[in-house]
């Protein structure tokens, strides 16, 4: 899990750090999101829908039930460790909001659906989903058994599919979602480390 852990901070540190610096997309930030909206409609209303979860109040429900699935597969300290774990999350993506500003995508280089004035990174939807998500495909690592498997792919298919979406959108950069998806994540194996689960 060290490995991991490093390989996610190198995220966070590299594409997070770089878009801090140039205030602006950076490398292959543009064409892949033209690529995308090629591929997928940006107002398409899946994204909206997914982009609800990781929003106040919903934020609160979509915790809960990933806390029920955490819950099922490591009793009470897996649903603690998850809860946790969001936690940290949403008051790192606080915290960062506070330290820095950095340009969402522009709607003279790409379509955006909904304009917005707040940070671009990092990403509340890949914050929550990185330790939510996360937090279910750690608990659920090296498991075998239908229930685990359902939930690894499940928590996996929707962190992509809505990182993917919130791209299509115009919401975010692709590395902005990425830094944070991954902050997300750390955030899920420090809960789990201090609450004691192991995988």
């Amino acid at each position: 899990m060290c490995s991991v852990s490093l390989v996610l901070l190198m995220i966070v540190v590299v594409l997070g750090g770089m878009g801090a610096w140039l205030q602006g997309p950076l490398p292959l930030d543009v064409e892949a999101t033209r690529q995308l909206q090629r591929l997928i409609d940006p107002r398409a209303a899946w994204i909206e829908w997914l982009s609800v979860t990781a929003g106040w109040p919903m934020i609160v429900a979509s915790t809960l039930l990933a806390g029920l699935f955490a819950a099922s597969l490591a009793r009470l300290p897996g649903a603690a460790a998850l809860i946790i774990g969001v936690g940290i999350a949403m008051a790192s993506e606080r915290l960062a909001r506070l330290a820095l500003y950095v340009p969402r995508p522009s709607a003279d280089i790409v379509e955006v659906v909904s304009a917005s004035a707040s940070s671009g990174l990092p990403s509340t939807f890949a914050m929550f989903h990185g330790a939510a998500c996360g937090g279910l495909i750690l608990l659920t690592w090296g498991t075998r058994g239908r229930e685990a498997m359902a939930v690894r792919l499940g928590a996996s298919a929707l962190l992509l599919v809505g990182c993917i979406g919130r791209v299509a959108a115009g919401g975010h950069w692709t590395s902005q979602v990425l830094a944070s998806a991954a902050l997300g994540a750390l955030a899920a194996i420090l809960a789990a480390r201090l609450v004691g689960v192991r995988r």
